[in-house]
């Protein structure tokens, strides 16, 4: 392995260790790491290297400087360079982590951390869709927000907004918004931009299989393709009609459409809605951004055939709270049908976490998965009415 890439590893080291965004990517993967970054970390300590140490200090104080992770990198880079340095330890420590971990660290050149404003986006004008007819691919967004002015509901009005500015014919695709909560707070913001909003009460934890199933069953539209999509998801302007095309290929049941999936840190959410929604970009920029990459994320967006989704039982609403549900539901549609997995780069608008963990176990940690055999009919409206 290149000494070049062993050092970036070095450098994410310490800001994996010491920032609270990479244990909000996913707080079971970051949990399972820490061995892994420990011992990079003593490497650092025991090679010798005054420089190096203080600088991995300096970046572990303050990890959001780009600056400081660059001199890591380079410092790191020239002692793993040098034959006359005890950098064994250090390159094994690096190589393990890169092998092991499903996190990793992204920072772009051009990364600016003051961006703190990506515009008023309660004031942005509204894009109702103009489909009518029978679409090729339903768009399914389980949401719930209840902060009257919280992230969560700005970043799926950037989601919705980015749909609607898609090369695909507008009347080619619907979507569909389950908010499922005790009360229907973001109807009207909803429907400035989804062709339909789907009110599923459930004051309980939030349940996103039950929501998915509900869109999908509901829906007005049925079509023969489904996209189950997060609200915190900002996509591209070719994203609808690239993956509707993907299932041109023979055998094409469901796909993830990417393998890295990048959880973006206030700043660069906010230049990344700024680009894609108010300046009209084609895609948020990656040398702009900052973020915590998840390898073989299993969530986000999965897209699948509509009887395949039949076929496994849709998702299975036994899940509450956040973990396991997404990577169920992966694996029982690998099951079932030809399965793909693309290269796409998507990112996850940053949201203050609300992940838990139990001794380093999700909540839904003792439902086994595929396990799911439904003994009723799913996506009822009703499920949580008693």
């Amino acid at each position: 392995m290149d000494s070049g890439k062993l050092a970036r590893a070095v450098a994410d080291t310490a800001v994996l260790k010491a920032d609270d965004g990479a244990r909000g990517a996913n707080p079971y993967y970051w949990h399972r790491i820490q061995d892994l970054l420990a011992a990079v970390m003593d490497a650092v300590g025991s090679g010798g290297d005054a420089e190096l140490s203080a600088a991995v200090a300096a970046l572990a104080a303050d990890p959001g400087s780009a600056a400081h992770w660059q001199r890591v990198r380079a410092l790191a880079e020239a002692a793993l360079e040098d034959p006359g340095r005890r950098a064994d330890e250090l390159a094994r420590a690096a190589r393990d982590l890169l092998r092991r971990s499903r996190l990793g660290y992204h920072v772009g050149g051009d990364y600016d951390r003051t961006v703190t404003d990506s515009g008023d986006w309660r004031r942005w004008e509204a894009a109702k869709p103009s489909g009518s007819g029978e679409p090729s691919a339903q768009i399914v967004i389980p949401f719930r927000n209840r902060d009257r002015d919280g992230y969560r509901s700005r970043n799926l009005t950037a989601c919705l907004k980015s749909l609607a500015d898609q090369s695909a014919d507008r009347s080619a695709y619907h979507v569909t918004v389950v908010e499922s909560d005790d009360e229907p707070r973001w109807r009207e913001q909803a429907e400035k931009y989804a062709d339909e909003h789907v009110f599923a009460p459930h004051g309980g934890p939030f349940n996103k299989c039950w929501a998915v199933n509900v869109g999908v069953v509901t829906t007005a539209r049925p079509a023969p393709l489904i996209c189950v999509l997060d609200a915190d998801a900002l996509v591209d302007r070719n994203f609808v009609e690239r993956n509707v095309a993907r299932f041109d290929r023979d055998g094409s049941g469901g796909f993830l459409p990417f393998r890295d999936l990048t959880y973006l840190d206030e700043p660069a959410s906010a230049r990344a809605i700024a680009d894609r929604c108010v300046a009209g970009a084609g895609e948020a920029d990656p040398e702009r951004l900052r973020g915590f990459v998840v390898h073989r994320a299993p969530g986000m967006c999965v897209w699948l055939r509509r009887d395949v989704f039949e076929a496994v039982g849709g998702m299975d609403e036994r899940f509450e709270g956040w973990g396991r549900e997404d990577l169920d539901f992966v694996m029982r549609v690998q099951l079932a049908t030809a399965f793909d997995q693309y290269d796409d780069r998507m990112v996850h608008l940053y949201h203050p976490s609300s992940a838990l963990l139990d001794s380093g176990r999700t909540v839904n940690a003792h439902i086994p998965l595929l396990s799911w055999q439904p003994e009723e009919a799913i996506g009822r409206v009703d499920r949580y009415r008693d």
